[in-house]
């Protein structure tokens, strides 16, 4: 086991045969003082390539930011220039425009949907006729009869026409000797 005390009395005169430094009094050889010096310049340099460049590209994107606001405020302005002074009254119009179509168009749902729940009615309706068979039957025998109607019609306009022929052949002989 060493003892402490000795180790403490060997540090104490270590340290007692160096001056004591206080933060005021370090000294720094010439030569350290140099490479420091060449370091930070030699750092210096390189933030001097990207600083510059970068101070240089910030300039030119401020100056195109400022070009395009000012284009911006004076399209802006035309755009101003070229509003009609009574575009209050037109949108006041419009809005009141828009607020009667949206009536009409709740007008117009209303009775498309009544059309429809009617169409449903007469579907159901039709629906409910089980067959036409009935009526159709008596359609055939109507179909009959205006056959045989068409045919004693054509029969009679044959027999008008020979009738005309039988009359017209007497009076043409007689309107010879008249003389009228």
């Amino acid at each position: 086991m060493v003892d402490k005390t000795t180790t403490n009395d060997s540090n104490t005169a270590a340290a007692s045969s160096e001056p004591a430094r206080g933060p005021e009094s370090i000294v720094i050889d010439g030569d350290t003082m140099e490479r420091f010096v060449r370091s930070f310049e030699a750092s210096a340099r390189r933030w001097e390539l990207v600083v510059y460049p970068a101070l240089l590209a910030f300039v030119i994107l401020a100056a195109y930011g400022f070009f395009l606001i000012y284009t911006l405020s004076r399209d802006i302005h035309t755009l101003a220039m070229g509003m009609d002074p009574d575009m209050a009254q037109h949108l006041t119009d419009i809005s009141s425009s828009v607020a009667y179509l949206s009536e009409n168009v709740r007008t117009m749902t209303r009775r498309v949907d009544k059309m429809s729940n009617t169409l449903v009615d007469m579907s159901d309706k039709m629906d409910a006729l089980n067959t036409l068979d009935p009526m159709l039957v008596h359609m055939r025998g109507m179909d009959a009869s205006m056959h045989n109607m068409n045919i004693t019609g054509d029969q009679m306009r044959n027999e008008m026409t020979y009738m005309g022929r039988n009359i017209a052949r007497p009076l043409s002989k007689m309107n010879s000797f008249l003389p009228w």
